[in-house]
């Protein structure tokens, strides 16, 4: 979706490769993948991509559907075992990096759209740009799109993690007296992240065809290419960086060091946490929004004109550096409303809905350790009992807003609704603990006459 710009804006609207011709073709189906969080690969063709980081939603559907089998075999067949559990852990490290040389080797040359002059810099005419359905560039787009949508291979750091959980429940690093040598190595990972962060934030900008940009191959720093292999690179690095990661990681969890000490913090625990996932798939959109409110007339990475490469390509929102704070502000403030206030109302909406057909229901007395326990064998597979904890049953892993949509949804009644929310589940360390915040938020809700 977009323009052309030439000497005059030219206003177009282009369907989804599968429905090219058809507004309304491409707007349903776009709203059918959304909803289903199918865009993934083979899917993606039927999409726009009006919500840049919606897809993340399907590989966390992914995930909630892999994690019940996958807990039950590292359970039964590894707990305890530190020397196989390492085995299984530097396959799938060595398995990262296989996926990784392949995609780089067979896709890194992939051929330029000609959108910019490789001399100068300079962006083309239209007229020149090499973006025929059907050519070399669009193939590799596709292709490469295709790659990093492709589920599993996302699916691959998933299992790591829990892989890494047990290897953690086995060596139990944190008891051990040596436990503050981990400190040292999450602090020395935190500098070393660190470090390539402010390399690669200082680097010179891409409309400098002659300077040189640091850990970064050359096939991914040419200004002629649309984006293909830069966008493959972008992809992969951070891919690359999967055995730190793991390593700093496990060094976290033990609580030593003063990295572990800052994210402990209050602020970040009780204020930022829970909002986290809805600041992931909603900062795009957001900074487009400030972007276009402080600057009228203005639009950044906006459907106004025809991106340089098809699928998303978001970068830097161009403002002032105080700007950030602004920004990273309205973010946050956006992501508690959604959390805190909009799903609520959403779902007392649907159940004033629901509730117009089913008509009025006859108050059921539930036993809610009996019936809380049930959900989480029905959703993880294990047969929990009230002293056992979130890690054990698996539900640290899979996250605090599926858990609050869980309980909500169980625990409501049309008479009295229930509204736990993720920052009542914070101090929550086993089933014991849940069943006492969905325990008096009942109480609260039957006092108030909710």
């Amino acid at each position: 979706m977009g323009s052309q710009m030439t000497s005059h804006v030219v206003f177009f609207c282009e369907g989804t490769p599968a429905t090219k011709n058809s507004w309304w073709g491409s707007l349903i189906t776009t709203i059918i993948t959304y909803i289903f969080g199918l865009a993934i690969t083979p899917i993606w063709p039927l999409n726009w991509w009006m919500g840049y980081y919606l897809w993340f939603s399907s590989m966390y559907y992914q995930c909630l559907a892999v994690f019940p089998a996958m807990y039950n075999w590292l359970f039964l067949k590894t707990r305890k075992r530190t020397g196989y559990l390492m085995k299984v852990m530097i396959f799938l490290q060595v398995l990262n990096a296989i996926i990784l040389v392949a995609a780089w080797f067979s896709m890194k040359s992939a051929p330029s759209y000609n959108h910019y002059d490789a001399e100068t810099g300079e962006k083309n005419d239209v007229s020149e740009f090499d973006n025929a359905y059907g050519s070399d560039p669009v193939v590799y787009n596709a292709v490469i799109l295709s790659f990093y949508l492709f589920a599993p291979f996302w699916a691959l750091y998933f299992v790591i993690g829990g892989v890494l959980a047990f290897i953690y429940d086995a060596y139990k690093p944190a008891e051990r007296h040596n436990a503050h040598v981990w400190g040292y190595v999450a602090d020395a990972c935190t500098l070393v992240q660190l470090g390539l962060t402010v390399t690669i934030i200082c680097q010179p900008l891409y409309n400098d065809p002659n300077a040189t940009r640091w850990f970064r191959p050359s096939d991914a720093d040419y200004i002629g290419d649309a984006s293909s292999a830069q966008r493959l690179w972008d992809n992969l690095c951070g891919r690359i960086m999967c055995p730190l990661t793991t390593l700093w990681i496990f060094a976290m969890a033990t609580g030593e060091g003063y990295t572990a000490k800052i994210l402990r913090g209050d602020f970040l625990v009780h204020t930022l946490g829970p909002n986290s996932y809805n600041c992931f798939l909603f900062h795009q959109m957001i900074g487009q929004w400030y972007y276009a409110a402080t600057r009228p007339g203005e639009f950044w990475n906006w459907w106004s004109y025809r991106k340089s490469f098809y699928w998303f390509s978001p970068g830097p929102c161009p403002v002032e550096w105080y700007e950030y704070f602004f920004v990273v502000g309205i973010v946050v403030a956006f992501s508690n409303f959604m959390d805190n206030t909009f799903t609520p109302v959403i779902k007392d909406v649907w159940d004033w809905i629901t509730g117009l057909f089913k008509g009025e229901e006859e108050e059921v007395e539930i036993d809610i350790g009996v019936t809380l326990c049930g959900l989480i064998e029905k959703m993880t597979g294990i047969e929990p009992e009230m002293d056992s904890t979130l890690d054990e049953v698996g539900l640290a892993s899979v996250g605090i807003p599926v858990i609050v949509g869980m309980l909500n949804s169980a625990f409501s009644s049309k008479k009295y609704p229930l509204s736990i929310s993720s920052a009542d589940l914070l101090e929550a360390k086993t089933i014991g603990d849940i069943a006492d915040v969905v325990e008096g938020a009942r109480a609260r809700s039957e006092q108030d006459g909710v």
